[in-house]
């Protein structure tokens, strides 16, 4: 799901990435996983790395994905011995190593899936969305937080991966909105700034 070259910078990252990285705001996913219609019981986090942002959200089956094994080690560390930080939330969080984009998930299998600050890692996005709309059920969710290029933070961010060699590509709202709409989803952008919200519901 990240970019070759992308997946060895977060092999080689992965001990001191929740030390390094803010954490998840819940505000914002809870309110874009609230535009679901029933409840969210089975979430999959695309791209979720050490489940930083999969802690933030409520759910009884969460599982993370990610194609790092280190990122994904350290996910794991999180269920099994508590916390990473002094401030995350214990739970139960599963991982499943794979390309966000050729999911190994059935059908119309789970009620939401999110990525956070990671969109921009994945090489074929289209794919990635397509398969968000086919493992997600009905009434269910697809949740994007993301970095804005024209934001003047997120203008440094993008040219920044790219100084240290990142494959990325990030989307201003609005774009991003129009490629979710594209797939087939009902999309609302739900904030703007540095870092913003995207859902689309699949009806």
């Amino acid at each position: 799901m990240h970019g070759v070259g992308d997946g060895r910078f977060f092999d080689r990252f992965a001990r001191i990435y929740d030390w390094v990285m803010p954490a998840a705001d819940r505000q914002s996913l809870t309110a874009a996983l609230s535009r679901a219609d029933g409840d969210i019981d089975r979430l999959l986090d695309l791209g979720g790395g050490t489940g930083r942002a999969t802690i933030a959200v409520d759910a009884p089956e969460r599982i993370v994905v990610d194609i790092s094994r280190p990122m994904l080690q350290r996910a794991r560390t999180r269920t099994a011995n508590g916390p990473g930080r002094p401030t995350d939330p214990p739970g139960p969080l599963a991982t499943l190593q794979g390309d966000a984009g050729r999911l190994p998930v059935d059908d119309d299998a789970v009620d939401a899936t999110i990525v956070v600050d990671a969109f921009h890692h994945m090489p074929v996005q289209e794919a990635v969305v397509s398969e968000a709309k086919r493992v997600i059920r009905p009434g269910g969710v697809f949740v994007v937080r993301e970095f804005d290029p024209s934001h003047p933070l997120g203008w440094v961010l993008a040219r920044g991966e790219g100084v240290i060699g990142m494959d990325s590509t990030f989307h201003p709202p609005g774009d991003l909105a129009e490629l979710l709409a594209d797939a087939g989803f009902s999309v609302e952008v739900l904030d703007s700034g540095f870092e913003y919200t995207v859902v689309g519901t699949n009806r």
